[in-house]
């Protein structure tokens, strides 16, 4: 009864992105002020689940594996927001050595191996020995390296460097797994897409892995590639195009729609995704729109895809993100129209044969080597994003202080940006500047159980030189920024609608470059606003040169604010030639006609 209160608890995280639902109640006691009772009722959960979990006589049969391991980061994140920070304590009652308390001489017996991948979690100190766990249960020892990747917050040194270091060793062993079914299906796609946040130059390798499994899966429902169509005769041919989030209120809708509503013009475009994720105003964009039911399996989903293609005669599938969803993910590996690309609303590379190109502006380019697709190059120009419309009416501009005591640096970023080399770099800007510095850490998702943790994690490199703020609506969000003097950007997986939100409240700051196009975005949009050459930094020791001279010459700082900063400046971001895109995949489908071919069923 106790685990299933357990899991219920965590499953409602899970539903409220780390809040309770309106059913959870808790009884405080009188002595606990208000700033107090979340910090008073997580750590009374986790003791309750200390004490739960550390009895002997509690095992699980089989059939929980998959909801113990779905489970599994919101009873990490619980811990990680309480003075426990982990459950090592309570892996003692496992341990079959004489010496209990040594841990790093962990011998779980194999009925506790369940319970014991349950209480590891990515802010753990014990040992892990996946290759032993891996001889033991190859799909219990995947399952727990795909959940210890798959939260939206590994920015501790423990977190992050067990990410590092167990990515590599699962992209080589994955696809073992005899069927994807066994391995916890809600967070796949949390692996697939987090992966961009590791370090590692390797770090896509993983989706090698995710695709080869649910190809074969695919296979087994007889779910197979398209036969391609006729050509479209005396009329536009179709674009099916498959959406993840494209609400109004979304930075997809923001960054890729105008490019897809100028494609109409050579293009019939028919959306499909679930009805939740799009409204009234993004509908506009389309001729047609076919929703998806949600309520259904994702083979199911990715089965009505592919019948939507087949009847329309679809001549192009477009994707402008790829694995935020599940769905993406799977449909990525399957061929429902003779060309197929995708864009960069999460930028990075599918590995997958089933995707022939990535729509990207040149400007963003780092490294193509980085892509396993080929380019559809942009001009500069060619993806122009629209305002967003939460900015309309707000006045965000503040008069610069010339001669500011404490320099006042923002830093936006969702939680997934947040990692220790990101976070040292920080705290060398507050060590070697010459003038105070303050930050501002605005942070996107840091919400609920997860903001007390993102908040640890950041004071232990800042100290008392940060206000790590929860999620925000934007009004307050950007009366913080307008409040700066300055900002700096993540690194290595950067900003776009940072910067804009930056630049339009006044301020100029700093980025890091890279190979990536995670990376290189930032470099592009600081060349497209015409900011000077020595804010793009190639090194972490040239970023933090960067920001401390930008801190420490308040003249200097204020000039380039009036020159390069406000409103208006962005604008640039908001102009340029959206046709340019369904030209181009135009003439990919004109060429293969002109030649009597099919497009390639891959091209790399």
């Amino acid at each position: 009864m106790g685990m299933r209160e357990l899991v219920a608890l965590l499953q409602d995280l899970d539903s409220n992105y780390g809040h309770v639902g309106s059913d959870f109640h808790a009884v405080v006691l009188q002595a606990v002020s208000q700033q107090e009772v979340n910090q008073h009722v997580w750590t009374r959960a986790a003791a309750a689940a200390s004490c739960l979990l550390s009895d002997h006589e509690l095992f699980f049969s089989p059939e929980w594996r998959q909801r113990i391991l779905s489970s599994h980061r919101w009873l990490s994140a619980l811990f990680a927001a309480t003075p426990f920070r982990n459950a090592d304590h309570v892996m003692r009652a496992l341990n079959k050595q004489e010496d209990k308390g040594d841990l790093t001489k962990l011998v779980v017996g194999e009925a506790d191996l369940l319970k014991f991948c349950l209480l590891y979690s990515p802010e753990s100190e014990v040992p892990l020995d996946l290759d032993a766990l891996w001889a033991g249960d190859k799909v219990l020892a995947a399952g727990l390296c795909l959940v210890l990747l798959s939260p939206r917050f590994l920015g501790s040194s423990a977190a992050h460097t067990k990410r590092e270091l167990i990515l590599p060793w699962l992209s080589e062993r994955l696809d073992q797994v005899d069927d994807v079914e066994q391995l916890p299906m809600g967070v796949l796609h949390d692996l697939y897409m987090h992966c961009s946040y590791a370090d590692r130059a390797d770090k896509h390798d993983i989706k090698k892995p995710i695709n080869a499994l649910i190809r074969r899966k695919l296979q087994q429902h007889g779910v197979t590639d398209r036969v391609s169509g006729k050509p479209a005769i005396d009329k536009k041919p179709v674009m099916l195009v498959v959406l993840e989030w494209f609400s109004s209120a979304h930075s997809i809708y923001r960054t890729h729609s105008r490019t897809m509503e100028a494609a109409r013009a050579h293009f019939e475009l028919v959306a499909m995704a679930y009805a939740d994720c799009v409204d009234e105003t993004t509908l506009k964009v389309f001729d047609a729109f076919v929703p998806i039911d949600r309520n259904v399996g994702v083979i199911d989903q990715v089965k009505l895809i592919k019948t939507e293609a087949e009847d329309r005669n679809a001549a192009v599938c477009y994707m402008p993100s790829v694995g935020m969803f599940p769905l993406t993910m799977w449909l990525a590996n399957l061929r429902v129209a003779p060309l197929q690309l995708m864009a960069l609303g999460h930028p990075a590379t599918s590995h997958s044969d089933a995707i022939d190109y990535v729509v990207v502006e040149e400007d963003y380019v780092g490294d193509p080597a980085c892509f396993s697709e080929q380019l559809l190059q942009l001009p500069s120009d060619g993806m122009p994003y629209r305002p967003s419309a939460a900015a309309a009416g707000l006045d965000v501009m503040r008069q610069p202080d010339a001669q500011p005591e404490v320099v006042k640096i923002a830093m936006c970023a969702t939680t997934m940006k947040l990692n220790p080399g990101f976070l040292a770099a920080c705290a060398r800007i507050a060590h070697e500047s010459q003038v105070p510095v303050y930050f501002h850490f605005l942070i996107g998702q840091a919400q609920g159980l997860t903001y007390p943790n993102v908040q640890r994690v950041v004071h232990q490199y800042l100290g008392d030189r940060v206000t790590v703020y929860p999620h925000q609506n934007y009004a307050d969000y950007m009366a913080v920024i307008s409040g700066c003097d300055m900002f700096i950007n993540p690194f290595p997986f950067g900003n776009t609608n940072g910067i804009i939100d930056t630049v339009s409240a006044g301020l100029v700051g700093v980025c890091k470059t890279g190979s990536e196009v995670h990376e290189h975005i930032d470099e592009g949009l600081f060349k497209r606003l015409g900011l000077p050459d020595w804010l793009v930094t190639d090194t972490v020791d040239d970023y933090v040169n960067a920001a401390v001279r930008l801190a420490s010459n308040h003249q200097e700082r204020v000039a380039l604010r009036g020159r390069y900063a406000g409103p208006a400046k962005v604008d640039v971001l908001f102009e340029g030639r959206p046709a340019v895109m369904g030209e181009k995949i135009l003439a990919l489908l004109e060429k293969a006609k002109a030649a009597r071919i099919a497009v390639p069923e891959h091209a790399v």
